[in-house]
């Protein structure tokens, strides 16, 4: 149970380390949102090509191969409205919206592959609801208003949830997981020579990597490493114990985004600042709760 543990919360604690390095990134050293998502993707081939060395090449025939390969695709192409959301937002706002990812999940799953909903499930859906309206709260000087960091955040949920159940459908027609998530990585960093074939796009993005510092570089390959690594080890402990429980864990992304924000800002020039005024902190505590309860529910 102590592996488990330490695996399950080893996952959402990675992820806030990527949230914080993503938001230094966008406000501070490379403010293209097109140059962040080629950089997201095309730092992927060195984790490709280590986990097919691992796992080898496997080839369960084309349908699942273009499967996997188009989850891979569909993880890349919301980053481009994540880091746009990154320079609206801090942090730990981001990563409670990203927790919406169910409420995009759930109806896709129903119709694509079939999964029913139970009333548990529907009544979630609502929570997490609930959950976004109070994460994406700002108190402005005429009143309360959304942010408009909500609806970048909700189309990117939507797109990364089409991937989760892409993989999901077509993961258990390869040997193992690994292969599986090799294909899906693949996919993604494929997805960073879909610019070449823009020339204005190729130009802007290349014109803001090449003055990139060598800070930002680090932040690149921290970040990307740190979530592969929280990929890996949530995985790693949906074996070990209950998917649920293990599931529910996630929601403490926020929290962790929130204290290791604070923390590093006092050391790290560059990082972004989390709101820490009353009302902000009202809204996003009240949406933390909110989370946890509609994860609960999902897995009644």
């Amino acid at each position: 149970m102590n592996n488990w543990l330490f695996f399950a919360l080893s996952a959402p604690l990675m992820w806030a380390f990527t949230n914080i390095f993503d938001g230094a990134l966008r406000k501070t050293f490379i403010k293209n949102d097109l140059a962040l998502t080629w950089l997201s993707a095309a730092i992927r081939l060195p984790f490709v090509i280590l986990f097919f060395l691992i796992s080898g090449f496997s080839f369960p025939g084309a349908y699942a191969f273009a499967g996997i390969f188009i989850s891979g695709l569909l993880w890349t192409l919301p980053m481009y409205f994540y880091y746009k959301a990154l320079e609206a937002e801090d942090p730990s706002r981001i990563s409670l919206l990203m927790q919406l990812v169910p409420i995009f999940t759930l109806p896709i799953a129903h119709f694509a592959i079939n999964e029913r909903l139970s009333s548990f499930q529907i009544c979630a859906f609502v929570v997490l609801i609930f959950a976004g309206v109070f994460a994406s709260l700002k108190k402005m000087p005429a009143g309360w208003r959304f942010s408009k960091a909500f609806f970048l955040i909700a189309l990117s949920c939507l797109l990364w949830a089409s991937s989760d159940v892409l993989f999901k459908q077509f993961a258990t027609a390869f040997p193992d997981y690994l292969s599986a998530f090799s294909v899906d990585m693949l996919g993604a960093f494929m997805a960073s020579f879909l610019l070449f074939f823009m020339p204005k796009s190729r130009i802007k993005v290349f014109e803001s990597v090449r003055g990139a510092p060598l800070k930002a570089w680090l932040l690149v390959i921290a970040s990307a490493t740190l979530g592969i690594i929280g990929g890996l080890s949530f995985t790693y402990a949906l074996t070990l114990g209950k998917v649920s429980l293990t599931s529910v864990l996630i929601g403490t992304q926020p929290l962790f985004v929130l204290v290791v924000g604070i923390l590093l800002a006092r050391f790290i020039r560059g990082l972004s600042k989390e709101d820490l005024g009353k009302e902000a902190l009202i809204a996003k505590a009240v949406s933390f709760v909110l989370v946890i309860i509609g994860l609960v529910l999902l897995q009644l």
